[in-house]
């Protein structure tokens, strides 16, 4: 339920298909060198909410969410909006994806919230994470990266929003949060 991934949806015109009710954006964590792209490299972009904001990449024609990343190649984290993978049977995604671990970030979100959702993130969560984090690294699992070249550079210069833009998002986030409860 971060205020950045709603700030993201909304940027992209794409609120009813990445937000739940809650505000919140079904993000699946792996690492850079367990995701290929096999088309469309054309029409991929980038664009940073501000300037030391995640990379955000996104396919141009549709404005489909691809993946969340750090600035810097070789990072073995990659956070892929589960939405990008819709294509699949909803049965063969849950298999590969695995059941939801956490719901994060309830202090941006919109009420009521799912069951087990947390304002922040449980430690155990982020614990888990920075051992995902040191096991990739080690493993060198943050390359080969789709979005990244072979010498660590982004493929594609990210767009970086102006602050009068993000305030404008940042309008438009409150203004999902404040609206009517879901039932």
């Amino acid at each position: 339920m971060c205020d950045d991934c709603q700030a993201y949806a909304h940027w992209l015109g794409r609120v009813d298909a990445m937000l739940d009710a809650s505000g919140g954006t079904e993000i699946a964590q792996m690492t850079p060198s367990q995701v290929r792209i096999t088309a469309g490299h054309d029409q991929i972009r980038c664009v940073r909410l501000g300037p030391k904001g995640l990379m955000r990449w996104y396919v141009a024609c549709c404005r489909t969410p691809i993946a969340n990343t750090l600035d810097k190649a070789g990072v073995p984290f990659l956070g892929l909006p589960v939405v990008f993978m819709r294509g699949h049977e909803a049965a063969e995604l849950d298999a590969a994806l695995g059941p939801i671990l956490a719901r994060i970030q309830a202090r941006f979100g919109k009420p009521p919230f799912p069951p087990g959702s947390h304002p922040r993130g449980p430690l155990a969560l982020i614990l888990r994470s920075i051992r995902l984090l040191l096991a990739g690294t080690l493993r060198g699992a943050g390359r080969p990266s789709p979005l990244f070249d072979a010498q660590g550079r982004a493929i594609v210069e990210p767009l970086v929003l102006a602050p009068d833009e993000r305030a404008a998002l940042r309008a438009k986030v409150e203004a999902f949060i404040a609206g009517p409860a879901s039932a």
